[in-house]
């Protein structure tokens, strides 16, 4: 990327009160009914770091590439960075639930919906992530909502959908967290994905955070693009990109604090909106090439040699990204200058 020049990107997303990443959705969902309703999707999306989430497949963008990190872990992590504890049931591993998993399961979610929070919860209607909002015990099923369909699901059908895997997440409880400590674990998380794999050997198949951009390039230089893996990753990753431009410019537009490094802070805030807005640029146009859910032609000369272009500047941007992200952490970490 050394020496790579990228033009800043536009704005043309003025709506973040929706989301491609359906996780997220439904987090933000379940924080609405606690004490902290009240946050923000660009916020939720921010402060978990799910804004700077990106996972590629390296073989052919293939769909699943989005949801290929450990659930549980990461979504604790998320969530812990909000102010919030959880438990959890289940895992990616398409195996379905024995019994008395899934029983395990209902009673997280009838003992967190008791207490008026919904639960977070994986393949209900379709494989993305939705809600379970109400149950009935006497006949058995849970009310869930997903991008698909709100309605019905009978007990038995939980974790044994169209992948079979059961996966659920409740939260247990909440603890005081202020806006620094929040801003200071989200960095680390985000820059923790850029430059750290989650997946083990050089071999394996999916690379996250800048690694995730060369994967991306390596597939459209073999042409071996999944058409509709490619547009619905592309989808997702333009819309995290968004959602991280908008977080940060609202950060230096609203953050508080008088203070030498608070000013700094702003000022970093604004630049990195600035690169990220650039990646998001990039991705939008990637996304229009390759529109959801036929893909385009990723394969093709011309529509090849145009992601790659773009996909080169996008790493740079976001290399450029995450590096004042880092600046800001590094800010973050000293010593409070009151003036």
């Amino acid at each position: 990327m050394e020496g790579l020049r990228v033009r800043m990107g536009k704005r043309t997303r003025d709506d973040f009160t929706w989301s491609k990443n359906t996780d997220t959705i439904a987090i933000h969902s379940m924080i609405e009914y606690t004490d902290k309703a009240g946050m923000s999707l660009v916020d939720v999306m921010g402060y978990t770091a799910h804004a700077f989430r990106i996972i590629i497949d390296r073989e052919a963008v293939e769909v699943g590439s989005y949801s290929a990190f450990d659930w549980p872990f990461q979504h604790t992590e998320q969530l812990q960075n909000l102010g919030f504890t959880v438990q959890t049931a289940g895992k990616p591993n398409h195996i379905p639930p024995t019994p008395d998993e899934l029983e395990e399961a209902i009673g997280y979610i009838q003992t967190s919906l008791d207490k008026g929070i919904p639960a977070l919860s994986w393949d209900l209607f379709i494989p993305e992530w939705g809600v379970i909002y109400g149950y009935d015990d006497e006949n058995k099923v849970l009310r869930c909502r997903d991008v698909r369909k709100d309605g019905d699901l009978p007990y038995e059908k939980l974790g044994r959908g169209e992948v079979t895997e059961l996966y659920v997440l409740t939260i247990t409880g909440s603890f005081p967290v202020d806006k620094r400590s929040m801003l200071k674990g989200a960095l680390k998380l985000a820059v923790k994905h850029a430059y750290r794999q989650n997946f083990e050997g050089e071999h394996a198949s999916h690379r996250n955070g800048l690694a995730a951009y060369d994967a991306w390039i390596e597939v459209f230089k073999k042409r071996t693009v999944d058409p509709f893996g490619n547009g619905v990753n592309t989808g997702k990753v333009w819309d995290t990109r968004e959602f991280a431009a908008q977080f940060l410019l609202e950060l230096s537009q609203n953050w508080k604090g008088v203070s030498p490094q608070d000013d700094r802070l702003r000022t970093l805030s604004r630049e990195a909106s600035e690169q990220y807005a650039a990646v998001a640029e990039r991705l939008g146009e990637m996304r229009d090439m390759f529109p959801f859910p036929h893909g385009g032609e990723p394969n093709s000369e011309a529509q090849a040699e145009r992601a790659l272009t773009l996909l080169l500047e996008a790493k740079a941007a976001e290399t450029s990204g995450i590096a004042l992200l880092e600046r800001m952490l590094e800010v973050l970490e000293q010593p409070l200058v009151r003036t």
